[in-house]
């Protein structure tokens, strides 16, 4: 989702932490470890996220074998899922209402330019766009764009409050539910307090 004009920017602490959270809630293989990994120690670095919850983050990861997390993974977000991670299906049991939902998604992303390869709905693809405009808000700012820093920022502001902190609250209820392991409580944990805050 990067675009030129922010290539150059250095990831700010709130993106690299949308970016974890994105990374975490998809397929865990072995490059999805070593991707993870990175980011673990970004956020780390940028303090993109209290020690405290990465900790905890951290030893949920090392606590549960990596063949078990892949199960889990497809028991909880795969083809038959216990707890689907496309927002819609959790905003609304409406067709019509999800397909309204996903239209509203996408129109945010076509609004700045970006084309996602997956369903506008799905979390991790919600995640990187929220990291993308954080981004541009951050990159606006050092150039003294008052104007595209707003718009960047209302716009997070908007997407996060009306399409996405509340599902994400149901998500983690029903992961809860569904026994998920500790890491992907933490994981929805800290999704919900990044989406509650302020850029």
């Amino acid at each position: 989702m990067a675009a030129d004009t922010v290539e150059k920017v250095p990831a700010p602490p709130r993106a690299i932490a949308l970016r974890l959270v994105s990374v975490g809630f998809g397929y865990p293989d072995a490059a999805w470890k070593t991707r993870f990994d990175a980011l673990l120690r970004a956020a780390r670095d940028s303090r993109a996220v209290p020690a405290g919850g990465l900790n905890k983050l951290e030893q949920a990861l090392s606590a549960v074998l990596p063949s078990e997390l892949e199960g889990q993974h497809f028991r909880l977000f795969g083809p038959a899922p216990v707890c689907p991670l496309e927002l819609a299906f959790h905003a609304t049991k409406d067709p019509n209402g999800q397909a309204k939902k996903i239209a509203d998604l996408a129109g945010f992303y076509k609004a700045f330019g970006v084309e996602s390869e997956h369903r506008a709905d799905g979390l991790p693809a919600v995640l990187e766009f929220l990291a993308y405009l954080e981004i541009k808000r951050v990159h606006a700012e050092l150039n003294g764009w008052s104007e595209k820093r707003d718009i960047a920022a209302d716009a997070a502001e908007k997407m996060r409050g009306e399409l996405v902190f509340k599902t994400v609250g149901v998500i983690a209820r029903k992961l809860s539910a569904a026994g998920a392991p500790e890491f992907y409580l933490q994981l929805a944990a800290l999704c919900r307090s990044l989406l509650g805050g302020k850029s």
